[in-house]
């Protein structure tokens, strides 16, 4: 590891141990040093996101995004919270772009960050302040920057309903995007202006398979249709790009359905099975903020005083997620008997048919650290008249 001590005296005492030190303190001193920026620690995470990519086995890759409050309401310290949905949700607003493995649906790697506050916006790419934007003009700014990434493999940037605007997809041009439409949005289908719930009653869906939809199983109908982004209200002085219209339908099985989405995109090349297929994996950056918030990284507890330091902490924070991301899709028999190790470690309960999850991973991982640091800084003779004393306390073998 390679680190400037100018810029982090907390991490070089860890590595060396030539000093006592506060981990508290030395983590207040990194994340208000004005030398580590935003796009500094973004590398990792971003050099973690190209490799990941490059040992994908799948042709596309899937760029999921998606907004999360973070409730700091009862965070009096924090002077540049900004209000979101109501009066007490008062915090920040992250938005956040997951890259996807489309074959698996396995999460890669996060792939952007920006930290709504009630003085702008601050980006991972970026170290200056931006004026706020709205949700999409934001959108729209984080994937343009990431189609100039030129990653290994074409983008599919996967969007949920907040996307759902045909003046805005337009804007996209050529860059290839999949999002979930209302069913009360119109288009035009075979020269009509009809409902998107409308649409949908021409389709006739074929079952498909056996799909997992929010940790259960259920049946995945499909059937699509072409359409024009084109809305009744609109005037459009040439003809509207044309773009597919995909019904997917998922029951279990006695029949009843489960989820129901009327789905937009302008990937031509794929089957519509593997659009619906798709756009089930967005659940994944669901799944990672809960990660972040409750499960592992206990996100609406932080400390720090400002927006700034808030985000360089997400940014390691997502190295961290990144690296359990590529340890649990790892299926070999040395990651295998790590995984167990670390799910030991963590104390937490597993169920049997899933013995492994991310949470417990990374609840583990910290623990295995912590072992590793007392190794570095006790011999086994102490570590052993540590025991022998523990053992006067607790009257047995500890």
């Amino acid at each position: 590891m390679t680190v400037n001590s100018s810029n982090a005296p907390g991490v070089e005492s860890l590595r060396h141990h030539t000093q006592s030190w506060a981990s508290t303190q030395a983590t207040w001193r990194f994340y208000h040093n004005e030398d580590v920026t935003f796009p500094m620690l973004s590398g990792p995470m971003l050099g973690l996101a190209r490799s990941g990519v490059k040992e994908s086995q799948s042709r596309y890759v899937l760029m999921a995004h998606d907004w999360c409050h973070i409730n700091f309401a009862k965070h009096h310290s924090k002077l540049d919270k900004t209000k979101m949905s109501h009066a007490l949700d008062v915090g920040y607003e992250l938005q956040a772009s997951l890259l996807v493995d489309a074959n698996t649906g396995a999460p890669i790697a996060p792939a952007g960050l920006n930290l709504l506050t009630s003085n702008g916006i601050y980006q991972c790419r970026s170290q200056e302040l931006q004026p706020k934007q709205s949700h999409l003009d934001s959108l729209f700014d984080s994937i343009h920057w990431q189609e100039q990434l030129h990653l290994d493999k074409p983008l599919v940037h996967v969007v949920d309903r907040e996307a759902d605007s045909a003046k805005d997809l337009r804007r996209l041009g050529s860059v290839h995007w999949l999002t979930r439409t209302k069913k009360g949005s119109t288009f035009r289908h075979e020269g009509q202006f009809k409902t998107a719930e409308i649409i949908s009653r021409t389709i006739s869906p074929d079952l498909k398979g056996v799909i997992s939809l929010r940790g259960k199983e259920g049946y995945l109908f499909v059937g699509e249709t072409t359409v024009e982004l084109h809305r009744k209200s609109e005037k459009l002085a040439s003809a509207a790009p044309t773009c597919r219209f995909v019904m997917s339908l998922v029951t279990d099985d006695e029949g009843k359905e489960l989820a129901r989405w009327y789905l937009l995109s302008n990937v031509l090349d794929v089957d519509a099975t593997e659009i619906a297929t798709w756009y089930c994996h967005r659940w994944n950056i669901e799944s990672w903020f809960k990660l972040l918030k409750s499960d592992g990284h206990q996100l609406e507890k932080w400390q720090q005083t400002t927006a700034e330091s808030i985000l360089k902490r997400l940014i390691t924070a997502s190295v961290a997620t990144t690296l359990i991301f590529k340890l649990y899709s790892d299926s070999s028999d040395e990651a295998n008997e790590f995984k167990g190790f670390l799910v030991k470690l963590s104390g937490r309960l597993t169920k049997r048919t899933k013995p492994v999850t991310q949470p417990s991973l990374l609840a583990g991982l910290w623990v295995f650290l912590q072992m590793c640091e007392v190794l570095d800084t006790y011999t086994m003779d102490e570590i052993n008249a540590m025991r022998q004393i523990a053992s006067s306390f607790f009257a047995q073998s500890v």
